[in-house]
């Protein structure tokens, strides 16, 4: 019999949780394994407080059991910037061709590790943030609310619903869109 395999959803401090609100639902109401992984063990707190304890670590982890990443987005990454451990981990996941999911600020972690050199993306970051980071290749910038290229999925942070439903449909979970919406 084989093993489910899991979507990582990496939290690292000042992540931000709302981000990560649709998302979570769409993955438990599509009964997806999920494992938080930390860049250590060392519990965190996101952007509005939340303290959270990684269940792993992506150095812990079996990259193997993974068939998706998630990368919420961060309202200060100066902690994240030059990250060799997570750049490498990304670029395992990239190899394998599993699905990277990376929100708000979140493609800037994609974009320092070259993962997303050659694919079209969108992100929450303007135009000079971009420039300034120099890591960016501009002319693949779409201007949308929501991306996908191939198993790549980007997102503005405003569009964290449809970044939600965009993993899902990307992983062909079952789940119920009508619910996320008033019905009044």
């Amino acid at each position: 019999m084989t093993e489910s395999l899991y979507t990582g959803i990496l939290i690292y401090p000042r992540f931000s949780e709302y981000e990560l609100s649709v998302l979570l639902s769409v993955l438990k109401q599509g009964g997806k394994q999920t494992i938080f992984l930390g860049l250590n063990s060392h519990p965190i707190k996101g952007e509005a407080g939340l303290p959270c304890i990684p269940e792993s670590t992506i150095n812990e982890f079996d990259i193997n059991l993974l068939d998706s990443v998630v990368l919420p987005g961060v309202d200060d990454f100066e902690h994240l910037v030059d990250d060799h451990k997570l750049s490498s981990f990304l670029h395992k996941i990239d190899d394998r061709n599993r699905i990277i999911a990376a929100i708000s600020s979140a493609p800037y972690l994609l974009s320092a590790s070259g993962v997303l050199e050659k694919k079209r993306y969108t992100t929450g970051l303007t135009t000079e943030q971009r420039n300034f980071f120099g890591t960016f290749n501009n002319e693949n910038y779409v201007n949308s609310p929501v991306v996908v290229d191939d198993y790549l999925i980007t997102a503005k942070g405003s569009a964290f619903i449809e970044f939600a439903f965009g993993v899902g449909d990307q992983l062909n979970l079952k789940y119920e869109k009508d619910w996320f919406f008033s019905n009044s």
